[in-house]
């Protein structure tokens, strides 16, 4: 089983790339490193791809310093250039997710929204178990 999950900091802004048979990638740098500071150990950096329509999805959101998490398979890509052979290892990924902090502003409309669905909520079980204690009268068969 081939399977990886990391999680780090993109190093730099990916590229949108188009191969020559007309597919769509993304490539772009993943920092990893073993602990949060910086100054104890040095970071580990490996390639990521993302192909599809993923690719041209995610794009734009992933910039810089974003913090991800990904999930993906590792595939040694080979590269000759002047008779010699360049391997390096990137993840394919499968599954990318978000990990960094949004600005103070969404945030706050982040928590109003939240509390609009929560209380909506409250409706909604407030309702069923209404409903429960009206049915309470019947027996459950043991």
């Amino acid at each position: 089983m081939n399977l990886v999950i990391f999680s780090g900091n993109l190093a730099k802004d990916g590229k949108l790339l188009k191969t020559t048979t007309g597919k769509t990638c993304f490539v772009s740098t993943l920092a990893l490193r073993e602990d949060m500071k910086p100054e104890t150990k040095s970071a580990t950096f490996i390639d990521i791809i993302i192909w599809g329509d993923r690719a041209e999805k995610l794009a734009p959101y992933l910039t810089k310093g974003k913090t991800i998490s990904v999930v993906g398979r590792i595939e040694i890509n080979k590269n000759i250039k002047d008779d010699k052979t360049y391997i390096s290892p990137r993840v394919v990924v499968e599954t990318l997710e978000f990990l960094s902090k949004k600005s103070d502003q969404q945030n706050k409309s982040e928590v109003e929204t939240d509390a609009i669905s929560v209380s909506d909520l409250e409706d909604t079980v407030e309702n069923k178990t209404d409903n429960l204690q009206e049915n309470n009268d019947d027996e459950v068969p043991f």
